[in-house]
Order: C-alpha cells, then sequence, then structure tokens
C-alpha cells in the first residue's frame, strides 16, 4: 500500500478514536505518553541520515565543476524567494479578506506576566543559538551540539565531504565507504517512512484532542476561513505556478506535490519538520526521482532556511493580532511591513521546532518594537493548526526545491516503482 495512502489512514483512525474514547479514563494520557515516544523514535535516524548522506553528496557534487555552486546558489535562491513570495500572498489574503484573532484564555492576564514570558523566549533563543554554533573546538561535538537544529551536523559534514571527495586514487576507498553508508542510511529512511503510520496515528489523535480541549478554533469562524482560503490558495494556486516557472514548465507542479504528501502528511500533524524529514528524503529519492547526491546536499538546506510557511502564516496571524487589538485594519505599509519582518523571522524558525509561528510572530512584533502586552501567545491555543500547515508548507516547499535544482542540474533519474498512484 502506498505510503501517504496509509499515513492519510492512520490520521483518519486517529480522528475516530478521538471521537469515540476522548471520555475514556485514561486514554488521553495514554495517547499523549505514545505520542511523545513516537515522535522521539521519527525523529531518531535523522541526524545519522543527515550527517552520513550530507558527506556524500557533498563529495560526489565536488567531483563535477560547477555543480556545487549551483546547487547552493539554487537552493538560496529558492529559499529567499519563496519566503517573500508566502509573505506577499498572507498579505493579499488578509487584505480581501481581514479576521480579526480570536483572543482566549492563552494571553497573559498582565504585562508582567508578558515580560516573563518574553524573556523565557529570549533566553530560549539565545541557548538554541549557542547550541546550533557550527563552531565546535571538537568536531564530534557538532553531532551531538543540538538536538533540534541541524546545523552543527550540517557543518561538520560539509568539511568532512570535502575533504573525501575522490581526487586521487588513494582517496577513492574512502568515497566508495561513505557512498555506500549513505545508500545504507537511504535503505533504512525508507524502512522507517513505512512504518511511521503507526507514530501518525498517535500523533494525530493528539493533535485532535489538543485543538478540541483548547477550543480556540470554534471561537472565531471568520478568522479559520481567512486561514483555509489562505493555504487552498498557496497550496493550489501559488506554489504550483512557482514551480512551473521555475523548472520551466518541464514538470507537472501537482504530481510533484501528490508524490510528497507523504512528507506532507507527517509534518502536518507533528508539527515539527525534523519528524517529517525522514519520509522527505524517501519522497525526493523514489518519488520525484532525484539523484542521491542533490537530495542529500539540498534537503539539509532547506529544512534550515527554506520556510515559507512559516512566514506566510505568522504574517496572517500577526496581522490578525494587530486588527484584533486595534479594532481597525492596518494600513498596507503596515502589513508589508510585518510581512518583511516575519519573512525575516522565519530564518531563524529552525532553532524552534513545533513553535515556528508562534517565535516569528513574537520575533516580528518585538522586531517592529508593537506592544501587544503579550496577546500573540494566544496562537498557542491553535497552534496545532496553525503550525501544522506552516511546517507542512515548509516540507513541500524543501521537496519541491530539490526538484527545482535538480531539474536545472539535469539530475532526475528514473524510478520505475515509485510510492504514488
Amino acid at each position: 500500500m502506498k505510503t501517504w495512502l496509509t499515513y492519510l489512514a492512520a490520521a483518519a483512525m486517529g480522528l475516530a478514536f478521538e471521537l469515540v474514547l476522548k471520555d475514556t479514563a485514561g486514554f488521553v494520557p495514554f495517547i499523549t505518553f505514545m505520542s511523545e515516544i513516537v515522535m522521539k523514535l521519527g525523529v531518531f535516524i535523522v541526524f545519522p541520515l543527515v550527517f552520513v548522506s550530507m558527506m556524500s553528496g557533498t563529495a560526489s557534487l565536488t567531483r563535477k565543476s560547477g555543480r556545487t555552486g549551483f546547487t547552493w546558489l539554487s537552493t538560496i535562491f529558492w529559499a529567499l524567494f519563496t519566503s517573500a513570495a508566502f509573505a506577499c500572498i498572507g498579505v493579499l489574503v488578509f487584505r480581501i479578506f481581514p479576521a480579526a484573532f480570536p483572543m482566549t484564555s492563552t494571553v497573559p492576564e498582565s504585562a508582567e506576566q508578558a515580560a516573563v514570558i518574553y524573556q523565557e523566549l529570549s533566553a530560549t533563543t539565545m541557548q538554541r543559538l549557542q547550541n546550533a554554533n557550527p563552531l565546535s573546538i571538537n568536531a564530534f561535538v557538532n553531532l551531538i551540539r543540538s538536538s533540534d537544529c541541524l546545523l552543527p551536523v550540517l557543518f561538520a559534514a560539509l568539511v568532512f565531504g570535502y575533504a573525501i571527495r575522490p581526487t586521487s586514487e588513494v582517496i577513492r576507498p574512502a568515497y566508495i565507504t561513505i557512498n555506500s553508508l549513505s545508500e545504507v542510511m537511504f535503505r533504512l529512511a525508507r524502512q522507517v517512512a513505512k512504518l511511521l503510520w503507526i507514530a501518525i496515528f498517535f500523533i494525530s489523535g493528539t493533535w485532535y484532542d489538543k485543538l478540541w480541549t483548547d477550543g480556540t478554533i470554534f471561537e472565531s469562524w471568520r478568522f479559520v476561513v481567512m486561514f483555509v482560503i489562505a493555504g487552498f490558495g498557496t497550496l493550489l494556486i501559488l506554489l504550483p505556478l512557482i514551480y512551473a516557472i521555475a523548472t520551466g514548465f518541464k514538470r507537472n507542479p501537482y504530481r510533484q506535490i501528490i508524490r510528497l504528501l507523504s512528507a506532507g502528511c507527517a509534518a502536518f500533524f507533528s508539527t515539527n519538520y525534523l519528524f517529517s524529514q525522514t519520509p522527505l528524503y524517501t519522497d525526493c529519492r523514489i518519488n520525484l526521482g532525484i539523484q542521491k547526491s542533490v537530495v542529500s546536499t539540498t534537503l539539509p538546506i532547506h529544512s534550515i532556511i527554506t520556510k515559507g510557511g512559516s512566514a506566510m502564516v505568522s504574517t496572517l496571524c500577526t496581522c490578525s493580532l494587530v486588527y484584533a487589538l486595534n479594532g481597525s485594519m492596518p494600513n498596507v505599509v503596515q502589513t508589508f511591513t510585518i510581512a518583511i519582518a516575519c519573512t525575516l523571522a522565519s530564518f531563524l524558525c529552525c532553532l524552534h521546532a513545533g513553535g515556528e509561528v508562534v517565535f516569528a510572530s513574537a520575533f516580528a512584533l518585538g522586531l517592529l518594537k508593537v506592544n501587544v502586552s503579550g496577546a500573540e501567545f494566544a496562537i498557542i491555543g491553535l497552534l496545532p493548526l496553525l503550525n501544522g500547515v506552516a511546517t507542512m508548507f515548509d516540507i513541500f516547499l524543501a521537496g519541491l526545491g530539490c526538484s527545482f535544482t535538480a531539474t536545472n542540474l539535469k539530475a532526475d533519474c528514473y524510478i520505475r516503482n515509485r510510492d504514488n498512484v
């Protein structure tokens, strides 16, 4: 059975169990406990996978002149352009269909409480920036330096990958060994991706329970409608259009998006980009038919800087928060200023896996010196939905960005048995 179908079926089963058993004693603690365990199991092989495959991919790309430079430039261009475009679509939807953000009990009760939360957020950000610092005294420390950011592992893999490029017969055995080990990691990722439907079942149950228990989603139907319009408009129009133009209409964008559904489903319910890396590697390698060297090199970079979904959702939320507090629509200049600030904040979102939207909104408001008395933390009530959609679009952009680079490098390969209908 296709992986994306099993993921969607598992999510449907999670909803059914939540509706039937949510009032049963012990059900919510059990499914919450299990979701924490399976979330860790889903991330278990991500860091070794990124380290080994990035090292092999870097060594492979440097064998041909110009491929490494184009890969990096195209990846950075894709990240910058899509982040700006997605933030602009957030502004456009808000201007056409404005809605105030629903305020709930998650808003701090006083300015002092909001200040404490800001201090904790700033301290956490600085600590994670320190952990994500790729320059360590001992290179092996990079492999364990951070548990929620790929930057230290990425830097170490780049250094070792450049060193083992096969420029002489003496080094060639080392290159062959790392390349073979990379194949092993891709095989392991494929096997893990097949089993992640079990994790999706428990995680989706927790996802539904959080939304239902908080109740924020039922407070403002207009905001939900605005959010749905932005989501479907981006998924069905903007994202395919950007990809089609970037690839010169050589690929069907809707078919490519369908082939990334398993990774998108994992990202939506887990709200964690690290959890969805394993199915994303598998989807890009098998479903999109991209050469291993390109997948291994571009996906870790995209996971760090390609955050168009986070930029769009945080722009929508921040504009809606300002609208709710002021009681009047922010003008065009204000909304685009918010979009720019959210876009800049999105490039640091890799430090806050699972809380990108809250971080980007708080960071943008702080950058613009807009005092909303901690009201941005009302986002926490809708975080499963908001961050799920943001992470899903980030994953789609990462996969399509990898395909964009491969298409222009002519690094596609034919796969006989793709994992899609």
